[in-house]
Order: structure tokens, then sequence, then C-alpha cells
């Protein structure tokens, strides 16, 4: 009996440190790997983008239509667009890949999720917009933003169809970075 005990922490002991390796503890997940360089502003289209932001709603951004993406698609026309948005800040959460993902709501059920890259993974530190990153990630972590009113204004990025119910826009827009929050 004592030696399947031993065997038991010994192999969870095992899966404890080989998890480890996932995730925001990997710099090769770090920032996802669908679309990374689109969504960290390092591929080549990046200098493109128009960065004098468009005031609009959450319905707006809902309503625009988008192409099906897919991980390796390159950057769209409508991704060379910063828009801002004012709305209340639904929920906060840490992912798994270090990104901090607002989602925003607006009414009762108008959604858009909006992220805050990891400045601390290799590929972030990669983007001329590095020190933004820093920026944005000091100003969430340093505020209590659930249920606040905040202006967020970010890059349009258009995400992969994840295939499940999620509270996000109908069209898998995001705002993706987030270049600048302020209450």
């Amino acid at each position: 009996m004592m030696h399947r005990i031993n065997v038991f922490f010994l192999v969870a002991a095992f899966a404890f440190l080989f998890s480890c390796h996932k995730g925001k503890n990997n710099p090769e997940s770090c920032n996802g790997d669908n679309r990374r360089e689109v969504k960290l502003m390092t591929d080549v289209l990046a200098p493109e983008i128009d960065t004098a932001a468009i005031f609009t709603t959450i319905d707006s951004l809902g309503g625009i239509p988008v192409p099906e993406v897919k991980g390796e698609t390159g950057r769209l026309d409508l991704e060379k667009k910063v828009f801002t948005v004012r709305c209340r800040v639904d929920e906060i959460k840490k992912c798994r890949d270090g990104d901090y993902h607002l989602r925003l709501i607006s009414g009762e059920d108008s959604y858009l999720i909006t992220e805050a890259p990891n400045p601390g993974c290799d590929y972030a530190q990669q983007s001329a917009w590095h020190n933004t990153f820093i920026s944005v990630r000091n100003f969430i972590e340093s505020n209590d933003l659930e249920g606040k009113t905040v202006t967020i204004t970010g890059v349009a990025f258009v995400d992969i169809d994840h295939h499940y119910k999620r509270k996000q826009a109908k069209n898998n827009l995001e705002l993706h970075p987030i270049l600048k929050i302020s209450f």
C-alpha cells in the first residue's frame, strides 16, 4: 500500500512539473499561436495600420461583416483600423497565454472582447508597441475595472471561430491589442 502512495505522489509531481511548460509559463505559447503576428502588430502589414482612432459602439463593431479567418490568415484590411469604444467592463481574466481578456458590455447583451498582450513574452517584446503593451497592463493591474465604464482604443482583430458559444461580438471581432485604456 505504501508503495502505491509513493508512486502516486511521484507521478503527480512529474505531471505538475511538466504542466509548467504550457500556457503562460511557456514563451512558445505566450500570446496564443493563432494569428500571433497580427495580434502583436509584428506582421509585415502592421506599418499600414491607421492609428487615428474611429469612435464607435460595440453594436456597430459587432455588425461589421467579416470573413472567416484561420490561424494562418494574414492581416485583413479591417485590421488596419483602430477603434475607440466607451462602455462597461463586464469581466476581466488573465488567460492561460498570459494575455488579459477584458469583456466589454453595452446594454444587456452586446459584447466585445478586448485583449492586452503579455509584454513579458518574447513575441510581444519584438513589437514596436511593446511599451504601449506595458502601459496598458499597468493600468489594468493597478485599477479595479470590473463594472466600471472605460474608454478603450485598440486595433480591430478578427478572431478565429472557436466553435462554442461565448459572450463576444457575433462576428468574432475584437480589439486586440488594446493601445489605450482610461476611465
